[in-house]
C-alpha cells in the first residue's frame, strides 16, 4: 500500500461541533447489514484493515487540541458473536447507539453477529458503527458495502487516497459571509416562532443521561412501488411524501385534530456543491441541515403537504441556505471544552426544532466476484444535542427501512411506536 499522506490538522468547525456534543452524549451512527449465508474466517478483519489504509481519514485519532493526529495503530475493531435469536441485532443496534466511539482509539466499530454458523441457515447481521465526529451517514453506508465488497473478492485498493480537506474548508465564499450566516440562521428561527411550529412534546433527559432507542418500520415490494408511483403522480419525491407523513402524525401528537406546521430538519448532501467536491464515495461529514415547515391538520392533505415540503426544500437549496447554515457554525463553535460544554447545554435548550428526517435514498449492493447476497439493511443515529427523534430512511432492493430513533423517556415507547405506524400508515394506503 502505498500513502499518499495522512491527516494531522486542528478539527474543523463543525467536526470541533460534533466533538463536543460526543463530550455529553454519543454522537454515532450506525447501519445494519444482513448477509444470508457463510462469511469466510478473517475475511471481515482483512476488509476492515484494507478500508482503513484506503482512507486517511480512517487513519486518524483525536487528540488534545482538539486535534486528528495520525493513528499509531490504525484499525477497525471487528467484534464476533454468536446469537440464538436471529432478532437479536434489535438490541444491538440500541446498545450501539447508546456507546460512544472512542475516537482516541478508533474511528468506530464493527460487530458480526452470526446466527447458526456452519448451518444451510447461517446469516449474519453486520452492525457497522463510526462516529459523527468522521462522517455523515451516507459516508458511514458507503463505508459499510466498502468492506462488504472486500470481503467477497473485490479487489483492494493499492494506493490510499490524499487527505481531502473538512467540508468547512471547501463552501462557497458567498456562503460563508457572517452576514449571510446569520441572516439564514435567523430566518429559520423567526419562522418557528411566528407558526408556533411543533416538534416532539415531552422534556428530554439531560444531555449525560440521554440515551436513543429505536422504532423500526419498513415499506417493501407492492407498496413500495405503489408509493412511487403515487408520489409520482403528485409531483413530488418519496422524501417529501415522507416529511409530510411525518408532519401529520407530529401533529396529530401534538395538537389532535387540530392544524398547525411541523418543523422538520432534512440533511442535504452538498459534496456536488463544494469547490472542489469530493468524490461520491470519499468519507467524511459532508452533511447540512435545512428546516422544512410543513402544514398539518384535519383539511390539508398529505400531498398538498408533501408539494409544500419539495419546494420549500428546492428554494432553500437553490439559495445555498444549506452552504450558509453549515457555515455558520465557524462563527460560534467554542474552541474549549470547557466553554464548549455550557453552549452545547444552552444549544440543546434554545434549539427551533428537534425532529431531523434523514433519507439515504436508494442503495445497492456493490459488485463481486464472489456471490454477495445481503438481504436487509437498516440504518440509525443517535439524538444528541438540539434533537429528540431521528426518522433514518434507506431503501435496499425493494424495501424501505425507516427507522425512528427517539430519546429514551422524553415519550412512552408506545406513544413512539404509535408516531411510527401513523407516520407509515398513510404512505401505504
Amino acid at each position: 500500500m502505498v500513502r499518499a499522506g495522512e491527516i494531522e490538522r486542528q478539527l474543523s468547525a463543525s467536526e470541533r461541533w460534533f466533538w463536543l456534543v460526543d463530550q455529553l452524549s454519543p454522537a454515532n451512527c450506525v447501519v445494519r447489514l444482513r448477509v444470508r449465508g457463510p462469511i469466510g474466517a478473517y475475511r471481515l478483519e482483512d476488509a476492515a484493515a484494507a478500508v482503513v489504509a484506503e482512507y486517511p481519514l480512517l487513519r486518524v485519532v483525536v487528540a488534545d487540541g482538539p486535534r486528528f493526529v495520525p493513528a499509531p495503530d490504525p484499525h477497525l475493531p471487528v467484534l464476533h458473536r454468536i446469537v440464538a435469536d436471529p432478532d437479536e441485532w434489535r438490541t444491538v443496534l440500541d446498545e450501539q447507539l447508546a456507546t460512544p466511539v472512542d475516537l482516541a482509539t478508533a474511528p468506530g466499530r464493527l460487530i458480526d453477529l452470526a446466527w447458526r454458523p456452519g448451518t444451510s441457515d447461517e446469516q449474519h447481521d453486520l452492525i457497522l458503527v463510526f462516529s459523527h465526529v468522521l462522517i455523515d451517514g451516507r459516508s458511514m453506508a458507503a463505508l459499510g458495502s466498502r468492506i462488504l465488497a472486500v470481503a467477497f473478492g473485490a479487489p483492494a485498493a493499492t494506493v490510499t487516497r490524499p487527505p481531502t480537506p473538512p467540508a468547512d474548508e471547501l463552501i462557497p465564499r458567498r456562503h460563508t459571509r457572517l452576514l449571510t450566516c446569520l441572516r439564514t440562521n435567523l430566518t429559520g428561527q423567526l419562522t418557528v416562532f411566528t407558526r408556533r411550529a411543533v416538534g416532539l412534546p415531552g422534556t428530554p433527559p439531560p444531555l449525560r443521561a440521554r440515551r436513543t432507542r429505536t422504532v423500526i418500520r419498513a415499506i417493501d415490494g407492492n407498496e413500495l412501488a405503489a408509493l412511487r408511483t403515487r408520489c409520482r403522480r403528485a409531483g413530488v419525491t418519496v422524501n417529501a411524501a415522507l416529511t409530510a407523513a411525518l408532519a401529520q402524525a407530529l401533529g396529530a401528537l401534538n395538537r389532535p385534530l387540530g392544524s398547525g406546521t411541523a418543523a422538520i430538519g432534512i440533511p442535504v448532501d452538498v459534496r456536488s456543491r463544494l469547490r472542489p467536491a469530493p468524490a461520491d464515495d470519499e468519507p467524511g461529514m459532508f452533511t447540512a441541515v435545512v428546516p422544512a415547515f410543513v402544514p398539518f391538520g384535519p383539511g390539508e392533505s398529505l400531498w398538498d403537504a408533501a408539494r409544500a415540503a419539495k419546494a420549500q426544500l428546492a428554494q432553500r437549496i437553490t439559495g445555498g441556505a444549506d452552504l450558509a447554515g453549515l457555515a455558520a457554525i465557524r462563527y460560534g463553535c467554542p474552541r474549549s471544552l470547557e466553554s464548549g460544554v455550557r453552549a452545547v447545554e444552552l444549544v440543546d435548550r434554545r434549539a427551533p426544532w428537534n425532529v431531523t428526517l434523514s433519507n439515504l435514498g436508494r442503495l445497492t449492493a456493490p459488485e463481486t466476484p464472489a456471490p454477495l447476497p445481503i438481504t436487509a439493511l437498516t440504518v440509525a443515529g443517535t439524538n444528541s444535542c438540539a434533537s429528540a427523534l431521528t426518522v433514518a430512511v434507506a431503501t435496499y432492493d425493494d424495501t424501505m427501512s425507516i427507522t425512528f430513533c427517539y430519546v429514551d423517556t422524553q415519550l412512552p415507547h408506545a406513544t413512539v411506536e404509535l408516531l411510527a405506524d401513523r407516520t407509515v400508515a398513510p404512505l401505504n394506503r
